[in-house]
């Protein structure tokens, strides 16, 4: 064969096994391929050519003549190659190009004129507050969202940029659509725009020679609360360990007159904040850290000013030093170490107004943007309160009730789950968003499997006459406690993002079985409960039935926990199970999808503090 003739080869394809659907750019990725309609779900995030294998896997070949127009084309379509323009080139083309292909992704006028007619859910400003850098006057009047959602003008620097695409990807979070179209299969067309924005906008907070500003932290925040608000909690972490290195480089840490403080816009200098700034990444550090039960970094919160704090703020402090005393600790707490984590929290708590503490009114009508933004705020710090009151006694809530040692830490954790799971439905039912806040259904699966857990103990001691012990206190509230479990677990479904959304799929699953067992135990069967290690390899979330009236759950990354009945089973009648049968039909496969769908981290940070490890414990 001559040159010219092997040149022009194709070869043979090679015949599609019967039944394949997956396109190429999945095939080449190894994830599952979704098809919704003309492109696949993942093809469809990406912004990629979805492309079946009963076709050619088509490349554009790129001469040299046109290699220039034809790398605009790759990356316009795959933001993955933005990198590419900024090693190429000299430093201010690459700038210049990368500011350029930026600008193209974002919304035509006629799609941003659409973007901002949508009905948007509580808080879509809460920015604001993670990025609270600067001690501005004006910030006290929040801007206007049209005015937030302007391009910066051209020749600004690509980071600049990249916070509008981030302010935008936030925003199109908080869209809540009606019931009828949030229930269609299909994705809205602004899901497109949104992944489109966010993939090129974190091909640049990933990029440590961009960043390495006061604007590139601002950016890596934004990035890190998209995250989280999506469920992606991992990539959140990675991303605040990345602000706070950069911090850490700028010298954020020694104040405002470090001498490697780098802006992009040099007018914000004088109004900058650094120990506001370093306080804002350690409280983003620490939510984190505690759900999924990482470490901390060697970045400090600032001590209060001498002039001293007000009252939120003495509070919001407080709950940093808890929780950074918490994820810091490597040993079983003692017993006089959580009576001093919880007198903090309650000193704290005393010092402001008791009606504060009420369930905030987070409706909308007639409410200007501030209210409802301070509303928003004064919810989190009462999320945050009560997630750490059940961190800081859930060591305590599995230990034998024969020890009446134990029966403080018991009853706060419990009241503090009731508490929190009363302030998620009255969030949830405010603010139907699907990506909105997903880290808070994180917070409500701790709560509402502490307080499963204690009524399922209760019915024990009622069966042996062991009512005056801490958990036989629960008796009258059984019946509103079990109807709020039972609407959060609706809630919790009524949050799910479709077929690909397993983190609503594996809290569904865990909730339910512990509700069918606290009802067969309030119907009569008496159960113990232990922890183990999982010795049959399986991965996946699954319960399987031991005998009559038992279950074991296996949970990834921890083991198993098993619910035995003790002695013989007592009849059970039918009114036991008081949710419907398919709330019980949850199957949660082994295979994540795309992305990080999965719960692994977070219950494993739940369960090591409720049992310990793997050692073998018991309630009862």
């Amino acid at each position: 064969m001559s040159p010219d003739d092997e040149s022009n080869h194709v070869p043979k394809r090679r015949k599609v096994r019967k039944g394949t659907q997956s396109c190429w750019e999945c095939k080449r990725r190894k994830v599952r391929c979704v098809s919704t309609e003309d492109i696949c779900h993942n093809c469809r995030r990406r912004g990629t050519a979805c492309i079946s294998q009963e076709l050619p896997d088509v490349s554009i070949p790129i001469t040299p003549s046109s290699a220039e127009e034809g790398a605009w084309v790759r990356m316009a379509i795959h933001p993955s190659n933005l990198s590419s323009i900024y090693l190429t080139k000299k430093p201010g083309t690459n700038l210049r190009n990368l500011s350029h292909l930026l600008r193209s992704t974002w919304p035509t006028q006629h799609e941003l004129d659409q973007i901002l007619a949508l009905p948007i859910g509580l808080s879509v400003q809460y920015h604001s507050e993670v990025c609270n850098f600067y001690n501005n006057p004006a910030s006290q009047s929040l801007p206007s969202t049209r005015d937030m959602l302007q391009l910066p003008p051209i020749g600004s620097h690509p980071v600049l940029i990249a916070r509008k695409l981030l302010l935008l990807g936030n925003y199109l979070q908080g869209v809540v659509l009606p019931s009828d179209q949030a229930s269609q299969k299909h994705e809205p067309w602004y899901h497109n725009i949104m992944f489109r924005v966010m993939d090129a906008a974190i091909k640049v907070t990933k990029n440590e020679d961009l960043v390495s500003s006061v604007e590139g932290i601002e950016c890596i925040m934004l990035e890190a609360t998209y995250q989280n608000y999506v469920g992606n909690l991992h990539q959140a972490w990675m991303a605040v360990r990345r602000a706070t290195t950069i911090a850490q480089v700028l010298g954020l840490h020694r104040g405002n007159s470090s001498p490697n403080l780098k802006f992009l816009e040099t007018m914000k200098r004088p109004l900058f904040d650094s120990e506001q700034t370093c306080l804002q990444i350690v409280r983003m550090e620490c939510y984190l850290g505690l759900i999924l039960g990482l470490p901390r970094s060697s970045l400090e919160a600032p001590p209060p000013k001498p002039e001293g704090l007000g009252t939120c703020e003495h509070l919001q402090y407080s709950h940093l030093i808890v929780a950074d005393r918490i994820l810091k600790r490597s040993t079983p707490p003692s017993l006089l170490e959580i009576q001093e984590l919880d007198s903090l929290l309650e000193r704290a708590a005393a010092n402001i107004s008791p009606q504060w503490w009420l369930v905030p009114d987070l409706s909308t009508s007639n409410r200007t943007g501030n209210e409802i933004f301070r509303d928003i705020n004064r919810l989190n710090d009462q999320f945050a309160h009560f997630h750490l009151l059940i961190r800081v006694h859930l060591p305590h809530l599995m230990q034998r009730t024969c020890e009446r040692t134990y029966d403080y830490s018991k009853m706060t954790a419990l009241n503090a789950s009731r508490e929190t799971l009363i302030r998620y439905v009255a969030f949830r039912d405010r603010n139907a968003a699907a990506f909105y806040c997903r880290g808070t259904d994180f917070i409500c699966f701790a709560a509402a499997t502490v307080l499963s857990l204690g009524h399922i103990e209760c019915s024990r001691l009622r069966r042996t006459g062991d009512v005056d012990k801490a958990f036989g206190l629960l008796v009258h509230s059984r019946p509103s406690d079990r109807g709020l479990l039972e609407r959060t677990l609706e809630v919790v479904r009524g949050t799910s993002q479709g077929d690909d959304d397993s983190i609503t799929r594996q809290i569904v699953f865990v909730l339910s079985q512990l509700l069918r067992i606290e009802g067969r135990a309030a119907s009569g069967v008496r159960y113990r409960v232990w922890a183990s290690e999982d010795d049959d390899g399986q991965a996946a979330y699954h319960s399987e039935a031991r005998g009559e009236g038992e279950l074991r759950l296996h949970i990834p990354a921890f083991g198993k926990i098993d619910f035995g009945v003790e002695g013989s089973a007592v009849m059970v009648s039918q009114e036991a199970d008081l949710l419907d049968v398919d709330v019980y039909g949850v199957t949660v496969d082994g295979e994540v999808a795309d992305g990080e769908w999965d719960m692994q981290g977070i219950d494993l940070a739940l369960f090591e503090d409720l049992f310990g490890g793997s050692e073998p414990n018991l309630i009862g």
